[in-house]
């Protein structure tokens, strides 16, 4: 479709500074956008939108395009997931998968059990996620089991986790990795069929 790159920017000239105004709303710490992070988020926003425009995307991928970027930044500068995007993220993905009949009641009963599965990785390994993790889980869920993409979802979420891993690594030893950027991203990626 000719008009998808057209429209991807838009949504990305519109999105990115949405984007940074409610991830800086929502942190604890005062947060001023510089250059860099307005042009970062635009562009990944742009290649989000891209990806997703590239087929008719499902209502159920819509707010998690909408507040799942913000909630990457947050993670990113504070390691934290607030529930102020996580709480309302989960409600609309919910509700859009509930609304499209069966396989999105499956892909909400798969949920449940991923957040279980992912609450007992807490009791048993502690830090290996934390509970902000554990909040975006099931919005994920539903998102890549109602597109039938769950295997690929998860590689590419580790995958990425692995990246930043190794990029958070190089520049302070011990340092936190946050999983949300790797969790919002894998999951759009793979949703759309990437």
């Amino acid at each position: 479709m000719t008009s998808d790159p057209i429209t991807a920017a838009t949504i990305a000239a519109v999105m990115g500074p949405f984007t940074l105004l409610l991830a800086a709303h929502t942190m604890r710490t005062r947060w001023r956008p510089r250059c860099g992070d307005t042009a970062a988020v635009t562009t990944a926003i742009g290649v989000l939108a891209a990806l997703v425009l590239h087929e008719s995307p499902p209502l159920v991928l819509l707010p998690l395009l909408v507040l799942g970027p913000s909630a990457a930044v947050v993670d990113a500068y504070e390691g934290r997931l607030p529930d102020h995007l996580t709480g309302p993220l989960l409600g609309a993905t919910a509700l859009a998968a509930a609304a499209s009949g069966g396989i999105g009641m499956r892909a909400i009963a798969i949920a449940v059990i991923a957040a279980g599965l992912a609450a007992a990785v807490i009791v048993v390994a502690g830090n290996a996620l934390g509970w902000g993790d554990i909040k975006l889980i099931p919005t994920l869920t539903i998102v890549l089991g109602h597109q039938g993409a769950l295997l690929g979802g998860l590689s590419q979420v580790v995958l990425l986790i692995g990246v930043t891993a190794v990029i958070v690594g190089t520049g302070t030893r011990g340092a936190v990795v946050p999983y949300g950027p790797a969790l919002v991203f894998g999951t759009v990626g793979a949703a759309a069929g990437f």
